[in-house]
């Protein structure tokens, strides 16, 4: 199966950032047209997410990878504020996992100290400040 499907993407476009949000576009349709009730807009989101699969597989399957790659780059720079904000976010919750955030009693200035190292001195580089908590 492994081969088969090396065999099919070789010398193919395969999936790109683009590829992977209209992907998500099309599911989050699609679950939305599951939930919502019968209607107008439950047979326009499923017209969506069927434009989205199929947006997705021409993309994936294409051969002219130089023109996808271009489209690739303008969604990239289009996007580019999005995935920043949502970059610093997961970084700032992977941080929250590791470091304890503290703020200095003087002068506010936020530290970070490593977690799971019981109580330890911890001196302000900004104001010189010393104090001691629990990490």
């Amino acid at each position: 199966m492994r081969m088969m499907l090396a065999r099919l993407f070789a010398g193919r476009n395969g999936i790109d950032q683009l590829n992977t949000a209209v992907m998500w576009t099309g599911l989050a349709c699609w679950l939305l047209h599951i939930i919502l009730p019968a209607g107008g807009l439950q047979t326009l989101l499923y017209y969506v997410f069927v434009v989205a699969v199929g947006i997705y597989v021409f993309r994936a399957l294409s051969r002219n990878i130089p023109k996808r790659r271009e489209e690739n780059q303008m969604f990239q720079a289009k996007t580019a504020g999005l995935r920043h904000k949502w970059g610093s976010w997961q970084g700032k919750a992977e941080q929250n996992k590791q470091y304890k955030i503290f703020k200095c009693p003087a002068c506010s200035q936020k530290l970070r100290v490593p977690r799971g190292k019981g109580t330890v001195k911890i001196t302000c580089r900004q104001c010189g400040a010393t104090f001691e908590k629990k990490t």
